[in-house]
């Protein structure tokens, strides 16, 4: 063996070990990272499939309000529903989806009696949604927040039956909304208390509606939800030229009588 050849053996017996160990940590780094990825992931999703999974289980359906307001359906047979409900719609469906859960998406108008006692997700506000009107009505001695009424032809404002205060949105000078505020309400459902769920999702506006679905991904908000079952939420968002961020939780409240009282 010449002197050179001894030289590289030497070095590749130097160097061997080196890379070995930082082959190891590299291996060792790549576990840690695939594991904290891994369970992130497994905790969003247990705290989804813990809200949605008594629900989702039992195929809801996924309502949508049928408002025919003139002239618009003299045009458009199949009817208007408004950008935001149709967002929140999806981000539901998606959510539910992500779980191995499906829904069946309907309007209002085209929910039998019995299915009125079946697990539900209402979709849209009172004015918008006929379904959102009559549950919000049959909890009303159960529920501390539903929409005020008799605003005229701007859009409605969530009323706090506690306080008698209602909680409009603020508008700029031009006339277009710089916030809105949603509530996301979780009960039995007050046709079927014993056998079926409801989830409500509704917004003075459209920006409301569907910062209220987005909410229900947020895994901090659920993680403060699992104490309750049932519950009442109002959210904030804030509207900047036709769109909404940073959405915030501004109350939360257990839902402690049952609808059938």
């Amino acid at each position: 063996m010449t002197l050179a050849e001894a030289d590289v053996g030497g070095w590749f017996s130097d160097v061997l070990p080196e890379w070995s160990k930082l082959l190891a940590a590299a291996i060792a780094g790549g576990f840690v990272v695939w594991l904290v990825i891994r369970t992130e992931r497994h905790l969003r999703l247990h705290r989804a499939r813990r809200f949605w999974k008594t629900i989702g289980s039992r195929h809801p359906f996924l309502v949508l309000g049928a408002p025919d307001l003139e002239p618009l359906s003299s045009w458009e047979k199949t009817g208007m529903v408004g950008k935001g409900d149709i967002l929140a719609l999806m981000e539901v469906e998606a959510q539910l989806r992500r779980l191995g859960f499906s829904g069946r998406i309907v309007e209002s108008k085209e929910l039998t009696a019995r299915d009125l006692e079946s697990d539900l997700v209402l979709i849209g506000g009172p004015d918008g949604n006929s379904v959102t009107a009559t549950m919000l009505g049959k909890l009303d001695q159960a529920v501390s927040y539903g929409f005020a009424k008799d605003l005229g032809p701007e859009p409605g404002a969530v009323y706090d039956k506690r306080s008698s205060r209602e909680i409009t949105p603020e508008y700029d000078d031009s006339g277009d909304p710089t916030n809105d505020y949603g509530l996301i309400i979780r009960s039995a459902n007050p046709l079927a208390p014993e056998k079926a769920e409801i989830v409500i999702l509704a917004g003075c506006s459209g920006y409301g509606t569907v910062a209220a679905a987005e909410k229900l991904s947020d895994q901090k908000f659920l993680q403060k939800l699992k104490r309750f079952r049932h519950f009442e939420v109002l959210v904030e968002t804030t509207v900047v030229r036709g769109a909404h961020y940073n959405t915030k939780v501004r109350d939360t409240r257990e839902i402690r009588r049952s609808p059938a009282e």
